[in-house]
């Protein structure tokens, strides 16, 4: 399953997170397993507080840094992927928003 432009996500509930100076750690307290982001992908994580639309993310990135909307969408996508595979965040439909 893969996450789309305008899907609506969230952080999951079972997990801890600090940000160490320029980096996030998260950690799974199912698992005990820890993940880490930094640049732009501690911003998209950063940006994802609460229901979040994929699509305000990728504006976000596209004021903040200097890159071409196909190129942000692409890592974008394949980063929040990553982080649905890794249960770090979850995909919502309008009946949990």
């Amino acid at each position: 399953m893969t996450i789309g432009i305008r899907d609506t996500i969230a952080k999951c509930d079972d997990q801890m997170e600090a940000d160490i100076g320029a980096e996030t750690l998260m950690m799974r307290m199912d698992s005990g397993r820890y993940y880490s982001v930094d640049g732009p992908a501690q911003s998209i994580w950063a940006a994802i507080d609460g229901p979040t639309r994929v699509e305000s993310i990728v504006e976000l990135l596209l004021e903040r840094y200097d890159v071409d909307r196909e190129t942000c969408e692409t890592q974008t996508l394949a980063l929040l992927d990553d982080l649905l595979a890794q249960q770090l965040i979850t995909r919502l439909n309008d009946t949990q928003m």
